[in-house]
C-alpha cells in the first residue's frame, strides 16, 4: 500500500466534504498542525461508517464547520500501489445567509443573464487574449488580455473556459485541454473553443496550454495556473500544470503570448519529429502521449 498526503486551508464556513467517484482509494482528513493563523474551531457531522474521518466512496461524507479562524485539513490518500490515480477530495461550500462565505465576484451588467433571458454578445477585445470562463456560482465571466479570470483568493471552482485571440498572427495557434475530476482528460481544443463543463460541479485538477504551427517557435506562452490552497503555477508551453498532488482545483487563470527568439535547442514537444512522445503527467491523469499525427491535425 501507497500513502500519500496533501494539506488544504479552509476558511471559517460550512463544508461538505465528499469522495470522488470513480476510485476505489480511502480517503482519510485529519486536522494538520498548520501555523499560528490556522487554528479555527472545527465541528463536524458524518455518514455512517465514516468514523468522522475516511472517505471510502461516493455515499461517504463529512459536514465541516468551521469558526474563528482557518483550519488546514491532511488529506491522506491510501493507494494499491505508487502508480495507482490519486482521488481529488471533493470540497463544496455551503451558502448560507448568515454564514461567512466568500462573497459573489462581481459581474458586470453586460455579461449578466436573467433567468429566461437570452444571453448578450459578450464584447471581445480586438487585441491580444481574451479569456471567458464558467466560474461556480457565478456563470460566464470574461477577463481582458491580460487580467486575471477567476479569484485565488476563494475556493469557488473554473469550471471551463475558452481563449479569444482575435489578432492571432498566420501560422500559430493555441491549443488547450484539462483534466477534470472523474472525467479525466478532456479532448484537445484551439484558441476560440470551449473546454470544460458547466453546471455540473466538476473540478478541473490538471490544465495545459500549448503553442502549435510553423510559427509557433517564435512566440512565447506567459501565465499562471491558481489552485485552491494558494498554490500556483507559471504556464509553460505543452507543461501540465496541477497543484502539489493533485487534489487541488483550478480557481483562476491569467495566459498572454509574447513574440519571442527562440533558440534551435528549445523545440516545442508538440511539433517533434514522427516519434511518438510520452509526456509525464499527475497522478490524476497517467501518462499522456501524444504524436506528430495529433500535432499536425492540430496545427492544420
Amino acid at each position: 500500500m501507497e500513502i500519500t498526503g496533501s494539506t488544504v486551508t479552509l476558511q471559517p464556513g460550512m463544508y461538505i466534504l465528499r469522495h470522488p467517484t470513480r476510485n476505489a482509494a480511502a480517503l482519510s482528513i485529519a486536522r494538520a498542525p498548520g501555523t499560528a493563523a490556522t487554528q479555527g474551531t472545527m465541528e463536524l457531522l458524518s455518514t455512517a461508517g465514516t468514523h468522522g474521518s475516511v472517505l471510502r466512496d461516493g455515499a461517504d461524507c463529512i459536514v465541516l464547520h468551521i469558526s474563528d479562524a482557518p483550519v488546514t485539513l491532511l488529506v491522506s490518500a491510501f493507494l494499491e500501489n505508487k502508480h495507482s490515480p490519486v482521488p481529488a477530495l471533493r470540497v463544496d461550500q455551503i451558502a448560507l445567509d448568515r454564514a461567512p462565505v466568500p462573497p459573489p465576484m462581481r459581474v458586470p451588467a453586460a455579461l449578466s443573464t436573467p433567468a429566461g433571458a437570452h444571453a448578450a454578445p459578450i464584447p471581445i477585445s480586438a487585441q491580444g487574449m481574451t479569456l471567458i470562463g464558467h466560474i461556480e456560482r457565478n456563470g460566464d465571466i470574461m477577463a481582458a488580455p491580460g487580467t486575471l479570470l477567476g479569484d485565488p483568493d476563494s475556493l469557488l471552482r473554473l469550471e471551463g473556459f475558452q481563449v479569444m485571440w482575435p489578432d492571432r498572427p498566420p501560422g500559430v495557434d493555441l491549443a488547450y485541454s484539462i483534466a477534470v475530476e472523474g472525467g479525466g482528460v478532456l479532448p484537445i481544443v484551439k484558441s476560440g473553443k470551449f473546454c470544460g463543463t458547466r453546471n455540473e460541479a466538476r473540478r478541473i485538477i490538471e490544465v495545459s496550454f500549448a503553442l502549435i504551427g510553423p510559427a509557433a517557435s517564435g512566440w512565447r506562452l506567459e501565465g499562471t495556473a491558481h489552485f485552491s490552497g494558494g498554490y500556483q503555477a507559471p504556464v509553460h508551453s505543452a507543461v501540465p500544470l496541477s497543484g502539489p498532488s493533485g487534489l487541488e482545483h483550478l480557481t483562476a487563470i491569467t495566459l498572454q503570448a509574447h513574440p519571442a527568439e527562440v533558440s534551435a535547442s528549445e523545440r516545442n514537444p508538440w511539433l517533434e519529429s514522427a516519434t511518438t512522445k510520452v509526456f509525464k503527467a499527475t497522478a490524476a491523469q497517467g501518462e499522456r502521449v501524444q504524436s506528430v499525427d495529433r500535432a499536425e491535425e492540430l496545427a492544420s
